[in-house]
């Protein structure tokens, strides 16, 4: 029933897809929200006030997700949730993000994007789970993904299970596969695999 409820949800006029949103499925969605023609099948979502979601976007299987206020995401966007019951699946936007066009998210884990971030171009890459092993025995494991406040990612780029400072920006076509820790500066991280390129200042924003 519920499957029929969210393929139904995709298109309905914006006050019955919210009513079944908010009364159906108890989420909470704030004042100003926009969807348009794309499929959440979700567990607990949170949408701030003025919630940009495009049409053609595949949310799927993710038990959390938050999206703050002023957060835009824009069209053919698919951010998918873990099969495997005890992994997190949890995916949390920030306030006033841009997630452009054509881009993938694994939600295995956690995933974390901070205030004003900017997931820019297409066809990037988020991936929060990685293959371990157990005595000896290869297993599939969840992991974490945290891209910081005022982060940019240019496109084509490939994030693995790792933390990206506060303002950094990452450049296309970059395989992140480590964590940076934060700096009293903005990095540009880029490359295959990624390191440290270049160092800015804060209040040099546009120099990046």
């Amino acid at each position: 029933m519920k499957k029929a409820l969210i393929l139904l949800a995709v298109i309905l006029p914006s006050p019955l897809k919210f009513w079944v949103y908010r009364h159906l499925f108890h989420w909470r969605i704030g004042t100003g929200v926009s969807i348009g023609l794309s499929y959440l099948d979700c567990g607990l979502v949170t949408l701030g006030d003025d919630v940009r979601i495009g049409h053609f976007n595949l949310i799927k299987g993710i038990k959390k997700l938050s999206i703050g206020t002023g957060t835009y995401l824009a069209n053919y966007n698919h951010l998918f949730g873990a099969s495997y019951p005890d992994w997190d699946s949890e995916l949390t936007i920030g306030e006033n993000v841009n997630f452009m066009s054509r881009h993938f998210v694994d939600v295995g884990g956690t995933v974390e994007i901070g205030d004003r971030a900017v997931i820019g171009g297409r066809e990037t890459q988020v991936w929060s789970h990685t293959r371990t092993f157990v005595n000896g025995q290869p297993k599939l494991a969840a992991t974490s993904v945290h891209i910081g406040a005022d982060v940019y990612v240019g496109a084509r780029a490939m994030i693995i299970s790792c933390d990206i400072p506060v303002g950094a920006v990452i450049g296309g076509g970059s395989v992140v596969t480590k964590s940076f820790p934060p700096e009293e500066c903005r990095l540009l991280i880029a490359g295959n695999p990624a390191s440290i390129r270049k160092r800015y200042d804060f209040s040099g924003l546009d120099a990046a």
